[in-house]
């Protein structure tokens, strides 16, 4: 841990001993907090030779028992917390719920349990049996309980400054504990949020500050009141106020509250560095997670007001997460369904034979979307029956060999849809009523059917089947409608590019029977339709025969022979000569049968008129003989006028 008193190198591996360890050298370095204390004894209580031979005796056993017994007591308080050390150190991630929570709980009362436990034993065991060996006079059966006695300063004295020197002791030993143990708790803290709070056993920050002010102020006075006391008392025993006397009280007045203030100094570098660390790491990881990285943690390193903080911070900070990743995986979804989308509208586009683009659909729609059923239905000229065209796996292959379709006006979904030109959705379940069940497809538990519309024209429909209910949210309608808009527009372009070439074919067909009856009349003069230059030379490499069609039908040809090969621009050349021909030839025709046409419609008009002049039927039979005999150069030309009963 960064700017903290750390055992990380010494011990990096934290099983189950850490703790005991951690106790035993915070013990180690809690002793420098007893040293005013003891150094008050040492120079203000005048204890004779036999208290001094005494104490010297009896208190190292005591100060290592009391030693013991709070590593005992420590050693059975944190049996669950030693046990899922030893797991993690053995590489054991997961472990009984309660073990883990009851560990957690250990860890972070260890400090309350330890100062506790500790002001108990060091007052039992150390303080208090000083005390008695001090008012006993050094004869351990005589003891002068009267505590501000002038005859009892000796005493006072060692109850004050053990007393002190217990404080200064134990505080510095919770201090350092809770530095120490930092890497535990780090091991220790359950993932779960709610273990973590209802597990959380520490101290509180008011109680501990409390705590701490009363514990310094009863420091200082435990080191200052004894020395006035000690001064007065000799004072009053030797019956004189000398200036050494005042000099001495001065200099150890100053010198013990110098004491005082190192350890208050000390201390309340502690205490602050057990606030300011927290929130530093705090601040820190709100950078991280202000610069983007949501996976940042806040570690769990105060058992106070601020451990809850930084849980619910966690906590926070994990919902935060979740929901980012959940809407990051929205938008991946979204955007492959808007791809799959566009690009089954680009396969539909790219194909205008109806058969291959619903083929082609399926497959990708299959391979896209990875729905367990779906198909497409079109009406029938009758628009009564919606019929199965084309639908994925084996259950469509089925389907398609049974011609299966559905009836407009019945119950099916897709029914629903092609007559309220809609999108319809509907859960699968046993208590819908309104369910078409299909044995082909038992494992559905949600449908939607998309109507195929081009423009105000129903196509048909699409029906897809999942295994998930209600796995049709909005978002994914509004992909599959705008889908089916694509492929109904797919599939109205088709049938307008068949109706289109279908036309183009029956027009190309009266095309060339038009050409044929119009160019039929010539067949008969095939010398006068002929035209040669040049002599035949009767040598076949040379040779070369150039079409002269017009619209694919081949009006008759143009034979070249030469002496060398024909190249190819050569040949280019004959095939443009026999298209211009071949247009050339067809105008000529129809100029031809226009100058025809105005001849017959001439003749018949002075026909007309010379036939409408006459007055009589005689002229009239007259005119008419006349001009058809004259016109068509008939050698004989009759009209008879029979009206008899057989018409």
């Amino acid at each position: 841990m960064n700017r903290q008193i750390s055992l990380d190198r010494i011990f990096p591996q934290k099983d189950g001993l850490y703790l005991i360890i951690v106790i035993i050298i915070a013990q180690a370095i809690a002793m420098l907090g007893a040293l005013p204390g003891l150094l008050l004894v040492q120079f203000n209580a005048n204890l004779n030779e036999g208290q001094i031979r005494i104490l010297g005796a009896i208190m190292p056993p005591l100060v290592l028992l009391s030693f013991l017994t709070m590593l005992y007591v420590i050693w059975r308080t944190t049996t669950a917390a030693r046990q899922r050390l030893d797991e993690l150190a053995a590489g054991q991630t997961k472990s009984d719920p309660d073990v883990e929570i009851n560990a957690w709980r250990e860890v972070t009362s260890l400090t309350l349990r330890y100062g506790v436990t500790a002001i108990l034993v060091i007052f039992t065991l150390n303080v208090l049996p000083a005390y008695l060996l001090a008012i006993s006079q050094g004869d351990l059966g005589l003891f002068d309980l009267q505590l501000f006695s002038i005859d009892s300063t000796p005493s006072t004295i060692v109850l004050f400054g053990g007393s002190a020197a217990m404080l200064g002791s134990v505080i510095l030993a919770v201090f350092l504990i809770g530095r120490f143990t930092h890497p535990a708790r780090l091991l220790l803290v359950p993932q779960d949020t709610t273990t973590q709070l209802t597990g959380r056993a520490g101290a509180l920050v008011a109680g501990k500050f409390r705590f701490l002010t009363l514990a310094l102020v009863a420091i200082t006075l435990l080191l200052i009141v004894p020395i006035g006391f000690h001064q007065i008392a000799q004072v009053l025993q030797s019956g004189t106020t000398d200036a050494e006397a005042i000099r001495d009280l001065q200099v150890r007045s100053v010198l013990f509250s110098a004491l005082a203030l190192l350890l208050a100094f000390v201390y309340s570098n502690f205490a602050s560095r057990s606030i300011s660390d927290p929130i530093n790491e705090l601040v820190q990881t709100f950078e991280r997670i202000e610069s983007g990285d949501l996976s940042a943690r806040a570690p769990v390193s105060a058992t106070d007001e601020l451990g809850i903080v930084t849980i619910q911070f966690n906590s926070m900070v994990k919902r935060l997460e979740s929901l980012q990743n959940q809407l990051e995986l929205q938008v991946q979804e979204r955007t492959r369904q808007l791809t799959s989308s566009n690009e089954l509208g680009r396969v539909a586009s790219s194909s205008l034979e109806p058969e291959r683009l619903l083929l082609n659909v399926m497959n990708l729609f299959d391979q896209q979307f990875g729905y367990y059923f779906a198909a497409l239905y079109l009406l029938d000229p009758s628009e009564k029956w919606a019929e199965l065209r084309e639908a994925t796996g084996e259950t469509g292959r089925l389907l398609k060999q049974n011609h299966h379709r559905l009836e407009v006006a019945g119950k099916s979904l897709v029914g629903s849809a092609i007559r309220e030109k809609s999108a319809r959705v509907r859960r699968l379940d046993a208590s819908d009523k309104g369910r078409d069940d299909n044995p082909l497809l038992p494992y559905s538990k949600s449908e939607i059917a998309l109507p195929l519309m081009a423009g105000d024209r129903i196509l048909g429909a699409l029906d897809v089947q999942s295994t998930k209910p209600d796995d049709f949210t909005s978002d994914i309608v509004d992909t599959l409608q705008n889908m089916a808009g694509q492929v109904a527009i797919a599939l109205e372009n088709a049938r307008l590019f068949q109706e289109a070439q279908q036309n183009i074919r029956e027009l190309r067909a009266i095309q060339q029977q038009y050409l044929l009856t119009g160019w039929s009349g010539y067949s008969g003069s095939a010398e006068e339709l002929e035209y040669a230059v040049g002599d035949e030379s009767g040598s076949e490499a040379g040779k070369i025969e150039v079409p002269i069609s017009l619209r694919d039908q081949i009006l008759g040809q143009i034979s070249l022979e030469g002496s060398t090969e024909w190249t190819p621009e050569q040949k280019s050349l004959m095939d443009a000569v026999a298209t211009q021909a071949a247009i050339a030839l067809e105008n000529a025709r129809l100029v031809n049968e226009t100058r025809q046409a105005a001849v017959r419609e001439r003749m018949l008009s002075e026909v007309n008129s010379k036939i409408w002049s006459s007055a009589t039927i005689d002229a009239v039979l007259q005119t008419v003989v006349k001009e058809l005999g004259r016109r068509l150069d008939a050698s004989r030309v009759s009209i008879e006028l029979s009206m008899d009963d057989q018409g």
